[in-house]
This record gives C-alpha cells, sequence and structure tokens, in this order.
C-alpha cells in the first residue's frame, strides 16, 4: 500500500474525490421472508425482511485490498440480504484524507478505513496532531472498547494501533513490512550469489550482478515517495532503535549532521549507484513488472506486492530479506514496517448497528483467513493458514515486526522541503543534486528554524 507521508496528511479545502466503486457482488436472490409454520428463519430470512441498508465504506484505491473487501462484501451480503456494501474511494496520500474529512463531517460514511491512530507523542512539540486522533477527539468515530469480536486479535495490536485514551476505536486488520528486498531466486543462483547478510555483502552481491550484465536493483523514483519507503530500511539498520532517534531529533541530542545520517544517506547513495538507469522514469506501477521480468535481481519494495509479482510471472521464484544496511549482521535480521488498513465506525452512521455487525463479521476467524489470503497482508489474529508459498516463507520472519521511522515520526508544522520526512533521499545523487553532506546540511538548518517556532 502506498506510503502516507506526514506532509501528505495536511488537510486540503478541496476534494478530488475518485469514482465510487459497487462493490456489492452478492446475489439479492429472494426467499420467502415469511417462515412457514414450525420453521425457524434463518438469518438471511430474517435480515431479508428488515429494510434495505446501503453501506458506504470510504478505502483507498489498491487493487489487492479492494479485492479482499469485495470478497468480504459479498460473504456478508449473503448473510444479510438487506445490506449491501458500497466502496467509497480515492487515491491514497492527501486525497483519501480529503474524502475522509469530507465524508465524516458530512455524515456521509459509516466505515472508514485508514492506518494506526499512532497519536501524536509527548515530544512532538509544535508537530500536527494526525488527521485520526483529530477525528476521535472530535467525536466522529465509534467507541469499540468491550465489543467480544476484539478478543480474536493479538492484544499487541489492539493496543499498538487502535487504541486511544485507553479505549479501541477500531480494528487493525493486517500489518506491512516495507524494509525488505524481493530478490529473484534464479538470478541469484544462476550467478553463484546467496542471500547477503550485511552492507559489504550485499555490495558484493550488487557488483557481481552489475560485472553479468544484471541490473542489481530497480526503483520508482517517478513516485518519488516509494524512495523514502526504501530509505526505511536503512535506518532501521543503521539505528535500530528509532523511537529513541526520533525523540534525541526533537530534543536536539541528535542533529541531521550526526555520523548516523552520513550513514544512512552514504549506504542509500551506493544503492542508487548500482539502480538500473532511468530509474526516476520508473513509476510505482511498473516497476513490479520489471523485476518479474527479470529486468533487475532486486526490489527494495512492500511485501503487499508480492501478489502483484506473482500475477506478473506465476514462474518466477523469488524470496524477500530484510535491507542489510548494517555492517553487523546481527542488526539485519528484523523487518520493520506499520499497521496497515484499520476498519472504524462513524459515530454519526444512520447505519450504526449494521456497520457494527459488519466489523463482527470480519473479524470471525474463517472470514479473516480468507482476507488476509486475499490482501497479502501479515495477520493481526492468530492461527491463520497461508494458502500461498511465497506467505509461508516470509510470514515467521516477519512475527517481530517493529514499527518502522516514518511511523513513529512526526514532522513540525510548517516543515520545509527538507525535514517533510526523516530521508529525503529524493534529492540525493543520482535520483537528485545533492551530495550526503548538502542535504544533512539543508535538513539541519530547516531543523533548527522550526524548532525555534515550534509551541
Amino acid at each position: 500500500m502506498r506510503l502516507l507521508g506526514k506532509k501528505g496528511l495536511t488537510v486540503l479545502t478541496t476534494c478530488s474525490m475518485a469514482l465510487v466503486f459497487t462493490a456489492c457482488g452478492g446475489n439479492t436472490a429472494t426467499t420467502d421472508s415469511k417462515p412457514k409454520d414450525n420453521q425457524s428463519s434463518t438469518p438471511a430470512q430474517t435480515a431479508k425482511a428488515e429494510k434495505p441498508i446501503t453501506l458506504k465504506l470510504a478505502t483507498w484505491e489498491q487493487p489487492t485490498n479492494i479485492a479482499a473487501l469485495t470478497k468480504v462484501n459479498e460473504k456478508f451480503h449473503a448473510k444479510y440480504p438487506n445490506i449491501t456494501i458500497t466502496l467509497d474511494t480515492s487515491k491514497p496520500d492527501a486525497a483519501y484524507q480529503t474524502l475522509l474529512q469530507t465524508r465524516l463531517n458530512a455524515n456521509d460514511a459509516d466505515i472508514i478505513t485508514d492506518f494506526a491512530i499512532n497519536p501524536k507523542k509527548d515530544w512532538h512539540k509544535g508537530a500536527a496532531v494526525p488527521p485520526l486522533q483529530q477525528y476521535i477527539d472530535a467525536g466522529l468515530i465509534e467507541d469499540l472498547t468491550g465489543k467480544p469480536y476484539l478478543s480474536n486479535y493479538f492484544p499487541e495490536a489492539l493496543k499498538n494501533a487502535t487504541t486511544y485514551k485507553d479505549k479501541v476505536w477500531g480494528v487493525d486488520i493486517g500489518t506491512v513490512t516495507y524494509t525488505g528486498v524481493f530478490y529473484n531466486k534464479e538470478l541469484f543462483e544462476k550467478n553463484g550469489l546467496k542471500v547477503p547478510t550485511t552492507w559489504p555483502e550485499m555490495m558484493d552481491v550488487s557488483k557481481k550482478l552489475k560485472d553479468s550484465g544484471v541490473s542489481p536493483f530497480t526503483l520508482a523514483g517517478k513516485d518519488v515517495w516509494p524512495l523514502g519507503m526504501v530509505a526505511n530500511g536503512f535506518i532501521q539498520a543503521i539505528e535500530p532503535n528509532v523511537e529513541q532517534l526520533d525523540k534525541k531529533l526533537w530534543s536536539g541530542e541528535t542533529k541531521f549532521t550526526d555520523p548516523v545520517f552520513s550513514e544512512i544517506f552514504t549506504k542509500y547513495q551506493q544503492m542508487l549507484n548500482y539502480t538500473e538507469k532511468d530509474f526516476m522514469g520508473i513509476d510505482y506501477a511498473s516497476v513490479v513488472g520489471r523485476f518479474a521480468t527479470g529486468k533487475a535481481a532486486m526490489m527494495p519494495d512492500g511485501i503487499w506486492n508480492s501478489g502483484a509479482i506473482e500475477k506478473a510471472n506465476p514462474n518466477l521464484k523469488f524470496g524477500y530479506f530484510p535491507m542489510p544496511a548494517s555492517d553487523k549482521a546481527e542488526n539485519n535480521k528484523n523487518f520493520f514496517g506499520k499497521y496497515d488498513m484499520s476498519l472504524l465506525v462513524a459515530a454519526k452512521s444512520a447505519n450504526k448497528d449494521a456497520a457494527l455487525k459488519y466489523l463482527e463479521f470480519i473479524s470471525q476467524p474463517d472470514i479473516y483467513n480468507e482476507f488476509i489470503n486475499t490482501v497479502g497482508f501479515l495477520p493481526t489474529q492468530p492461527n491463520v493458514k497461508f494458502t500461498n508459498p511465497f506467505m509461508q516463507e516470509v510470514a515467521p520472519l516477519a512475527s517481530s515486526l517493529k514499527l518502522a521511522m516514518d511511523v513513529i515520526w512526526q514532522a513540525p508544522q510548517g516543515a520545509g522541503d527538507y525535514t517533510g520526512s526523516p530521508t529525503p533521499v529524493q534529492f540525493l545523487k543520482p535520483a537528485g543534486k545533492e551530495t550526503p553532506e548538502e542535504i544533512m546540511q539543508k535538513m539541519q538548518k530547516e531543523w533548527e528554524v522550526e524548532m525555534k517556532n515550534a509551541k
């Protein structure tokens, strides 16, 4: 799933809502709603006798998410024929935040999707309050505390993703990691290569691939945001305690000119130098196809694209390993990421009971199991059985997923081009025109001004 940059969360004043995607694929085949003598009505018959309800579910455009939700919606409609689900979608990033704000303020949404609440930390002096936190504070989100189906989820998922002020506001239905690297097993085997576990090994693998005529990496530089997403893998390996790093930046104890950032930018630049030419002209929709067809041996990306790779080339043998950006192998063993899609009910929904029924339905283990196998998330419920061999291989490695830096990071209000994210690598040669030192100096200069203006 495409990531929301902190600056991209700025609430806009205009709405560029995309299409409304009708997802109710269920057949509203009629059944006799009046039970005959000595017969009990089924839930479907009972529901059929009730008035028709259309639930509006707002979410962002992402093909695998839409496909997985559509399957759930069809089953929900089959059980409750009087309830139809309509997906109300827009592009990710700022466009989706505009859609959410518009729908919630107009009481025109029953269920919304978002990421984890991730409330503003105490040390984020002067940072903007995250939108979802604002919606909860404004009374626009229904409190789910005490709902029986919450016990189907890992307690830590509820605590870390959807708990705020000691209340549970939603269910998070999956996590993702995006600090890993997809690799072509056949190209590795052909060149006698092993999965690298340290940065020197990574550079050695890259050199051997390039010497054999294979582009080591491909990246979607045209959309810019994938470059920043990939940088998370470098931060986490070089400084695994990212919350502490964030806190020290805000306190001034750590500066962007410190050696830790020099190492991050220098190694990232080394990777860019092994990335296929003209990667700044490759968009995110195209990059999967380039990897799947063997135009590059490695693709740093989010785990959600495993299904897209399989679809592009069902015969491709591929794996996924943590970005080994540290020189120490022990620092390169973990995946970092975030809680992905959370489902929340609009507190002022006219169809609140039906919306709550939907959350209970998708939380059932059998329904949830099918959802996870379709969407490609890592589960937030136990006992999920993966049907996909790739997920069977990766899921155990990602079981100790830690939150990525960009999830913890809060940009100061009015952040400039160099401090809107913790790693503005789009300015780094050859993606941009600047050296690591030039970027670090500009980051620190902007940051000091913003900290002075923070209230």
